[in-house]
């Protein structure tokens, strides 16, 4: 009986200071500190013409600065009984200093066009950083996550994928195809010391030459095919 009595003791003893703890928080709550940071609009660009399925999607693009970073915000809108109505949003960071530089395109081959912006700038400038953001599938904003890698992007009709332009101390044209939410490379052309080479990523996933040529020209080239060598127009 004894022991009865200590375990109930025991048990009231713990509700007791539970709940002594919570009326204690509740009274005294610990003090919020928030650390408010300004909000600076630089950009805005807005279409409902042309990005994914025309006239039926709306996009808006934000470049907002804050006290340490700066944001791109977009918004992808669907027409809904004639009012706009937000369907999906991305938050991706970039740099304060460029221009957004908005090019909507069709970059995928699938009759709906897409958005490519720029992001950043590298090598003075040469190289201009673009983020590409595909109208997808099912219809919502696809962030192509290392788009940023490769700069100078361009849509490659002949060959149907992707190709980057990078100033690296000479001149190189990578050609790249869409894989999930990534850019893979699967061949380049470089052209520097008075010759032009050719890689390809070959079924082992190892590169391989396949051209090493003399380069006579001073021109500095862009290519729209590797194999064989041909020059943007």
């Amino acid at each position: 009986m004894k022991k009865i009595a200590f375990i109930l003791f025991l048990v009231f003893s713990i509700l007791s200071c539970k709940r002594k703890i919570t009326i204690t928080q509740e009274k005294n709550p610990a003090p919020i500190i928030e650390n408010l940071e300004i909000n600076d609009t630089i950009e805005v660009f807005v279409d409902s013409i042309n990005f994914g399925k025309k006239f039926e999607n709306k996009l808006e693009i934000y470049k907002v600065g804050e006290n340490l970073m700066t944001f791109t915000k977009i918004y992808l809108s669907d027409k809904i009984n004639g009012k706009w109505v937000i369907k999906d949003s991305l938050l991706i960071e970039c740099e304060r200093i460029n221009n957004l530089n908005v090019l909507i395109n069709d970059f995928n081959n699938d009759n709906n066009n897409d958005l490519l912006f720029t992001s950043g700038t590298a090598a003075r400038g040469a190289n201009n950083i673009q983020t590409l953001v595909l109208f997808s599938e099912n219809q919502k904003l696809k962030w192509i996550k290392n788009s940023d890698n490769f700069p100078n992007l361009m849509y490659n009709e002949k060959l149907d994928c992707i190709d980057a332009l990078a100033f690296t101390g000479g001149l190189t044209t990578v050609f790249l195809k869409i894989q999930n939410d990534s850019l893979i490379q699967f061949a380049s052309v470089d052209q520097r010391d008075n010759r032009i080479s050719v890689e390809v990523l070959d079924n082992n996933g190892k590169w391989k030459e396949i051209n090493n040529i003399i380069d006579k020209s001073k021109e500095m080239k862009r290519f729209i095919n590797y194999n064989p060598l041909e020059e943007r127009e």
